[in-house]
């Protein structure tokens, strides 16, 4: 059977022509190597020498098997090499989601510093709601998550970590009456029609909106739902509600929608979003992204 000391003992004989010179190479004694040449030969089912009492070369088959040898000890080589790449977390891939809105904020920095120092980690990136991806973090099919946090109490198969916190802000149709003012009251929104993200997709960012607006003194009226940023803010800047959005959205700009700061102090209009992984992950790639992040994040 062939293996990697034979086919050193091979390029050896090849290269030196000379079976003594040969066997002080390999470390091995003579007899012993022309007897793994021979068996060798035999394995591939045809003469690869040409031996006499004065002289030892290639035969036309001895050639291409060398050329072959020599790339299979390449290709050892490589899989040494990636294997040990792979346990630093320097080659793999990469699964990670991310809600909209932390696509405005920390995530393109954060993706841009990782692929710089591990760019040949494949990075396989999917925009999903918290709820999905708590699913799939656990369902094995992510390896971290870009999410609101903290997350629930009964979620100890997930670790995680706090990156960023924010406030949130009012999304205005460019013609509000509202939309020229530097900062406003949640309750100068009493009588406007929302658009929340959606309850069944995004539980806590809807129950942020009536948590706030219930402590300003009013309980909001909900008109649209939607689980996605970009559709909220679509559906303002069509004139249809007013929304309550994260301040780092003001990098989107929509020229149909204007950003207003909100006056009150309330600590339901603060969110917090930061990374969960599965605390038995033990995905290479996986702990340098949290390297990453940690050293970003000091």
């Amino acid at each position: 059977m062939l293996n990697s000391r034979l086919l050193r003992q091979f390029i050896a004989v090849a290269e030196e022509l000379h079976y003594g010179r040969a066997a002080l190479r390999a470390g091995i004694a003579q007899s012993p190597l022309s007897q793994a040449i021979q068996k060798l030969e035999a394995h591939v089912g045809t003469p690869l020498f040409i031996r006499n009492k004065r002289s030892v070369a290639l035969t036309p088959a001895g050639k291409v098997f060398l050329e072959e040898a020599y790339q299979w000890l390449a290709y050892e080589r490589v899989a040494i090499e990636r294997a040990q790449h792979a346990t630093n977390g320097e080659i793999g891939q990469l699964s990670m989601g991310y809600i909209g809105s932390a696509g405005y904020g920390f995530m393109p920095e954060l993706i841009g510093r990782f692929r710089r120092e591990y760019p040949q980690v494949k990075l396989r990136v999917f925009e999903m709601t918290t709820r999905d991806q708590l699913e799939r973090l656990k369902a094995r099919y992510l390896d971290v998550g870009m999410l609101r946090t903290p997350l629930a109490k009964d979620e100890t198969l997930l670790a995680s970590v706090p990156y960023q916190h924010d406030w949130l802000m009012a999304a205005l149709p460019h013609n509000h009456r509202l939309a020229r003012r530097k900062a406003i009251s949640l309750r100068d929104l009493e009588h406007e029609s929302f658009v929340a993200f959606a309850r069944q997709h995004v539980p806590a960012a809807h129950a942020q909106l009536i948590s706030a607006c219930a402590t300003a003194g009013f309980y909001p009226r909900i008109d649209q739902e939607s689980a996605q940023v970009g559709s909220v803010i679509g559906l303002v800047a069509a004139g249809l509600s007013v929304a309550l959005v994260p301040s780092n959205l003001r990098s989107l700009i929509h020229p149909k929608v204007r950003y207003v700061s909100l006056s009150d102090t309330t600590a339901f209009l603060s969110q917090e979003v930061g990374l969960a992984w599965r605390r038995d992950d033990a995905n290479p790639a996986l702990a340098a992204f949290l390297s990453v992040a940690k050293a970003m994040h000091q």
